[in-house]
């Protein structure tokens, strides 16, 4: 009886299976237009990420999260699922980390939100279909600060109106973000 039970309990939980989060208690986390998002996972190999095709996953990893130390840049990539994701968030920043005062506010951030369904390149500045803002000395489009970075791992929060190439705007509230970084050089 109760091996009966304990199959047909492991057949139902193997049937519905996902990838579960990491545990680590990274990710990015947001409202977009209203609905709450968590993005947990860096990327990896699968047949959506075709520009990285000369990439394994270790370095796929590394791009997901690194500290371009004498550009004084962050990029924090994460999406829903490790190989076949729908919905992906890139974020990147100048960042000082000899600064010392936080919350610190760079002054140039971008945050480009992709959704896989629709296709074409992945977070780039041709991708139409898909969403972005940008803070510099033109433009406000997006608010980003920096709370903390302790022992190689950034956090901070977010929040802005993002631009699709076909004209359409959006809200992106209550942004956090938590990531380790790869330093390169």
């Amino acid at each position: 009886m109760f091996l009966r039970y304990f199959l047909f309990t492991f057949c139902f939980l193997c049937a519905g299976w996902k990838s579960p989060p990491p545990t680590d208690l990274e990710g990015v986390f947001f409202d977009f237009k209203g609905v709450p998002c968590a993005l947990y996972y860096r990327m990896q190999k699968s047949r959506i990420f075709s520009n990285y095709s000369g990439c394994n996953n270790g370095c796929l990893d590394t791009l997901s999260n690194q500290y371009l130390v004498n550009k004084q840049y962050v990029e924090i990539i994460r999406q829903d699922d490790p190989r076949d994701p729908h919905v992906g968030l890139a974020i990147g920043f100048e960042f000082d980390e000899n600064n010392g005062e936080y919350p610190y506010t760079p002054a140039h951030a971008v945050i480009q939100l992709k959704n896989f369904s629709w296709g074409g390149v992945e977070f780039s500045q041709t991708d139409t279909l898909n969403f972005t803002g940008v803070s510099n000395n033109i433009s406000d489009d997006v608010t980003l600060e920096v709370d903390g970075f302790v022992n190689d791992t950034i956090f901070g929060h977010f929040s802005g109106v993002l631009l699709s190439g076909a004209g359409t705007m959006a809200s992106l509230d209550k942004g956090q973000f938590r990531a380790f970084l790869y330093r390169k050089q």
